[in-house]
């Protein structure tokens, strides 16, 4: 164990820097020690690494987990001040991390000593959802959501605790390197996702509904499948989680939500967020709805090839109604015009009856610009009667009027 060297080397500053304290958490893979920083004269927790061993996954995954913690900077997050290697005992070289010391409880001490009210799981779940939400955007899956991984921070006398999400030992990044074997199952057994039950890969929906038995346990007070790491891994693969009676409706159907079997189904979490903060202002503690359904993205068809040109000049042609390749339908008849018809009767006809047609048509169309003629010549202009003039005048006006008759 890490705790379980010897005391004069236990009392040496690791680093010489941070004198280590007691043990306040220990897990399969570190225990993690109060520490005082010598150089700058301030309290930190300080993860120890059990001694490095020969497996290349357990490295690679000690070795994550400092350059994911490095990367994460928000609120809800315990934040990391420096990592290193422990060199105290001679060939067991130890990987360590040194984060900020939380003055509190964790969840899993809280919900032993009695199950939360509805105004302080609203708080826990729009804390936890908000460190999410930004983990999640930086492509980062937990893995391991669990009462004991969330610490409870006082911040003002009479103010809920505030939340923040520690342990990212078992954290992978979306559609990064493995740092597990294929289907096998890494996670605390009592709050897995159906998917890692099943060793299938893991996205952002799985972190969601571990923290959906996570809240379940907050309102009911007990682990919503316990028993062995077997019977509690596959108990969730046979029912949903009992919801007691006494939940509110609204608390009920986000829970119910959060632990869909699809992940598809689950609600994501800025979404869990956003109807999480509205319970923090709400008369009764409610949670906002969410969705309906959320959006599944649909793989896209597979393309088609371009449907030859269509044309319609050729009796031969055919058309293509995706029968094999050796059918095909038989042409359509193309339709004539009426003058094509007409034409062909023409030319089957004697040369009298031709001629005689000629001279009909001729003798019409001879008649029809005789009858435009008529129509469009120019009326005669109308005569303008003089008045009557006796004596010589007259005599002269009427000699005048007859020399320019036509």
């Amino acid at each position: 164990m890490v705790d379980s060297s010897p005391v004069s080397v236990t009392a040496e500053p690791l680093g010489g820097r941070y004198q280590l304290g007691e043990v306040i958490g220990r897990g399969g893979m570190a225990s993690v020690y109060t520490a005082k920083d010598l150089n700058l004269g301030r309290n930190v927790a300080l993860k120890l690494f059990a001694p490095q061993s020969a497996d290349p996954d357990e490295l690679r995954r000690q070795e994550a987990e400092i350059e994911l913690l490095a990367t994460l900077n928000h609120p809800s997050l315990v934040t990391l001040f420096d990592a290193g290697t422990d060199t105290r005992i001679p060939n067991e070289p130890r990987p360590f991390l040194t984060m900020e010391l939380v003055d509190g409880q964790d969840l899993r001490t809280r919900i032993r000593h009695s199950p939360l009210p509805l105004d302080e799981l609203a708080v826990v779940g729009a804390g936890i959802a908000d460190a999410l939400a930004y983990v999640h955007g930086l492509g980062i899956v937990h893995r391991d959501i669990k009462p004991a991984n969330i610490l409870l921070v006082p911040v003002r006398p009479g103010e809920p605790l505030r939340p923040k999400l520690t342990d990212f030992g078992i954290a992978r990044i979306i559609n990064g390197t493995r740092l597990t074997a294929t289907g096998t199952m890494v996670g605390t057994a009592a709050y897995l996702s159906p998917e890692q039950a099943r060793g299938a890969d893991l996205g952002p929906a799985s972190d969601i509904y571990s923290l959906g038995l996570v809240l379940l346990e907050c309102l009911k007070g007990d682990v919503e499948y316990p028993g062995s790491a077997v019977e509690s891994a596959v108990a969730r693969l046979h029912r949903a989680p009992a919801i007691p009676d006494a939940v509110p409706a609204e608390w009920a159907r986000l829970i119910r939500a959060m632990t869909a079997l699809d992940p598809l189904d689950r609600p994501s979490a800025a979404e869990l967020e956003t109807a999480l903060r509205l319970a923090l202002v709400s008369p009764g503690s409610l949670p906002g709805p969410l969705k309906e359904e959320s959006t599944r993205v649909l793989p896209a068809p597979p393309s088609r090839p371009p449907r030859p040109p269509q044309t319609r000049a050729g009796a031969a042609e055919t058309r293509h109604l995706n029968l094999p390749a050796t059918e095909t339908l038989p042409a359509q008849p193309t339709r004539r015009p009426a003058l094509s018809r007409g034409t062909a009767w023409f030319s089957r006809t004697r040369l009298r009856t031709r001629l005689a047609l000629i001279l009909a048509l001729a003798a019409v169309l001879a008649a029809g610009a005789a009858i435009a003629a008529t129509l469009s010549a120019p009326e005669p202009p109308t005569v303008i009667p003089y008045p009557a003039v006796s004596g010589q005048l007259g005599d002269h006006l009427h000699d005048l009027e007859k020399s320019v008759e036509p």
